[in-house]
């Protein structure tokens, strides 16, 4: 027999014994099932937050913020080097070669007219470069430009929620804007940015995008600082890629501590959230996967058996095939396909069910689905080997049959 023919027969002993069929392919079918739900929901809230950082910068992202040294005594003079400054951004550009954007920013409440309107805002000062970092673009209008920082122009960018707060529907683009009684002019609305983890959610994940108020730093510092004073707040950051990740972010700290004489900044990586956010969705996706082994297993133990007891019922017939001149090869190989056919019908049926299963829960969750190659590939190559395995011993044994006592068998 080819082994077509060895296919074919698998295919008959399915039909011709159902009952015993998905008897055998229970605990296959939940094992992969439960194998491909997780992979398919781990793959597409990975998808969906992959978006999420593309939208929002990238993951290439890294921060520096002031952070106080705590009881330490310092003199006057590392007293007055503490503190992030808006040289520490111009040494880091000409220093550190691992970043292609370096940003500085001061953030501070304001009171903010509009003609008639007049809230507290946060006003966002920082480069031009920022318009890149975080992906924005313009829906009127111009943003800050290099011009601007030179100059310290008094010119302002608003992000289209803040703009339709202080000027509703019209452009704001050239008319004037206060801040603490300052003088500026709007040169640019951003384009809205919208992301929403679920379909029916109410929070936009980018609306802090929406909400900024956006001057040169320069200017900042000129209208709202004491004279002399260079304090920022954070230094925003984006590697030139993520290989040069370690290096960069330690040559960073280096050049801080060097330039600052003590330590007063902590560092945020949006790389290292993205890897702990990982360990530990990866706690959640072992339990699942552990459950879909056992199942694998337990369904591996079960096809044994019902392949064995197959075996016993059907001793006379091996032992004719024998006697006629089948080796114990083919017969070994007759079983052996057998128990893959029946454990591949059932990795099928189960790549169905955790597809269906996927489906409902990102239905529940109102996310988009992602179905990815390697979870077909994984659910055949379980089911496979889990043939294979379990359905070596019952071939073994059939081979090895003498058929003088096949035929004696009642």
């Amino acid at each position: 027999m080819n082994p077509a023919q060895f296919i074919r027969e698998g295919f008959v002993e399915i039909r011709e014994h159902i009952g015993r069929t998905v008897m055998q392919t229970l605990g296959v079918i939940l094992g992969v099932a439960s194998v491909v739900a997780t992979l398919g929901m781990t793959a597409s809230m990975d998808a969906r937050r992959d978006q999420y950082f593309r939208e929002s910068g990238g993951t290439r992202l890294m921060g520096v913020y002031n952070q106080p040294p705590g009881e330490l005594e310092m003199t006057a003079r590392q007293r007055a080097k503490t503190g992030l400054k808006l040289e520490d951004a111009a040494a880091i550009r000409d220093t550190v070669d691992g970043f292609d954007l370096v940003v500085a920013e001061i953030a501070r409440n304001h009171r903010v007219r509009a003609g008639a309107t007049e809230e507290s805002y946060r006003i966002t000062a920082i480069e031009p470069e920022f318009l890149q970092m975080r992906e924005l673009e313009m829906g009127s209008g111009r943003y800050i430009t290099d011009h601007d920082m030179d100059s310290a122009a008094a010119v302002v960018v608003l992000g289209s929620t803040r703009a339709r707060e202080l000027f509703g529907t019209a452009d704001p683009v050239g008319k004037a804007l206060n801040i603490d009684g300052k003088a500026y002019t709007v040169v640019g609305v951003t384009a809205e940015k919208v992301f929403f983890w679920q379909q029916s959610d109410t929070y936009n994940a980018h609306e802090w995008l929406n909400q900024l108020i956006v001057v040169p730093i320069t200017s900042y510092m000129k209208r709202h600082q004491n004279a002399g004073a260079e304090r920022i707040d954070e230094l925003n950051l984006r590697l030139r890629s993520p290989e040069v990740h370690e290096e960069s972010r330690d040559a960073l700290e280096r050049l801080l501590r060097s330039r600052h004489g003590i330590e007063d900044f902590g560092v945020w990586d949006r790389q290292e959230r993205i890897e702990q956010g990982n360990r530990e969705g990866m706690i959640y996706n072992i339990t699942f996967l552990a459950c879909g082994v056992i199942s694998l297993l337990v369904g591996g133990i079960v096809i044994t058996n019902i392949m064995l007891a197959s075996f016993t019922e059907r001793m006379r017939e091996v032992g004719v095939r024998k006697a006629l001149g089948a080796t114990g090869w083919q017969v070994f190989v007759q079983f052996l396909i057998e128990a893959i056919v029946v454990t591949v019908f059932g990795g099928a049926a189960g790549l169905a069910l955790g597809i269906v299963f996927t489906f409902g829960i990102m239905a529940v969750m109102q996310m988009p689905m992602t179905i990815t190659a390697s979870m077909i590939v994984i659910s055949v190559a379980s089911a496979t080997v889990v043939g294979f395995f379990f359905g070596m011993y019952p071939a073994v044994k059939a081979s090895r049959l003498d058929p003088v006592v096949a035929l004696r068998y009642e």
